[in-house]
């Protein structure tokens, strides 16, 4: 960098972009990062979807969770025998440590939703007693989840039942060990959420992104 506008070198998705120094990122910049590095751009779709508004409706995350729910009891043979090809679960065991948890945390969120999404009143003092003082619990936005392999029904569906409750997007990682698991997660998961989109990129397998309809 130097005086005079002298030009500076800028890491674009591993390529080294000469701008000027100050200059804020342009369009094709930003094209060529999101083509060297797809998750770049993914991830802004993703937030971008979360700003427009349409995660945070109570029917939306309802509608979001209802969905779950039916893939969980649509798909608990094709789950049972990933989860036996995985792991050797029998049917038993996979019914009560990973498909019946996963769909008590539904029911339970469905059944809660409205109230977790109330405000609570909050506290005043000397200075704040004539103010309207309360409490809003807001969603994070985009949230990533990385499953491990040795539950990989319960750990990743669990925590997605809470990030889409609260009204977030998702980036969700299945296990790439458990392959059976995943594929199912892969192939039959997005048919029950809003405009899931699955990518399964080289280097990070099975990775489903999540973002409401346009």
């Amino acid at each position: 960098m130097g005086a005079g506008g002298a030009r500076v070198c800028r890491l674009w998705g591993g390529w080294r972009v000469p701008v000027k120094e100050g200059q804020p990122s342009h369009p094709v910049h930003s094209a060529l990062s999101d083509r060297m590095d797809p998750f770049q751009g993914t991830l802004r779709r993703l937030r971008e979807a979360f700003k427009s508004g349409r995660t945070r409706p109570a029917e939306f995350r309802a509608a979001q969770l209802q969905g779950l729910g039916r893939f969980l009891q649509e798909n608990k043979q094709l789950l049972q025998d990933a989860l036996a090809q995985d792991l050797h679960k029998l049917a038993f065991e996979a019914d009560v440590s990973e498909i019946i948890t996963s769909q008590n945390e539904v029911d339970y969120a469905l059944k809660n939703l409205q109230a977790w999404m109330k405000d609570e009143p909050g506290s005043t003092n000397l200075f704040t007693k004539l103010d309207s003082v309360f409490i809003r619990k807001e969603p994070f936005g985009l949230v990533l989840i990385i499953a491990p392999w040795n539950y990989p029904v319960n750990l990743t569906l669990v925590p997605l039942v809470g990030a889409l409750a609260a009204g977030n997007c998702v980036v969700l990682k299945p296990s790439e060990i458990s392959q059976g698991t995943e594929k199912v997660l892969a192939e039959v998961l997005p048919q029950y959420l809003d405009q899931v989109r699955v990518a399964l990129p080289q280097q990070c397998p099975a990775s489903l992104y999540l973002t409401p309809a346009g």
